[in-house]
């Protein structure tokens, strides 16, 4: 299984963070970083989808070509 892992550090106010999608989890985190990393997961998720392919599709050097050009 292949999926993306996002985990913010930076919870402080006790609360307990977790979103789960098909490709991705995100973890913990101010409910600030957990909603960026969320929108982070979200765009890759969704530009992989578009293009007509799963996750384990891509090459590690591949899927930082789609980070890269996302950011």
């Amino acid at each position: 299984m292949v999926g993306l892992l996002g985990v913010g550090f930076d919870h402080r106010d006790g609360q307990v963070r977790i979103t789960q999608a098909d490709d991705y989890k995100v973890l913990m985190g101010s409910k600030e970083s957990h909603t960026e990393l969320q929108k982070i997961c979200g765009r890759i998720d969704k530009e992989v989808t578009t293009s007509g392919r799963v996750l384990s599709d891509y090459t590690p050097e591949e899927f930082m070509e789609l980070v890269a050009k996302l950011y």
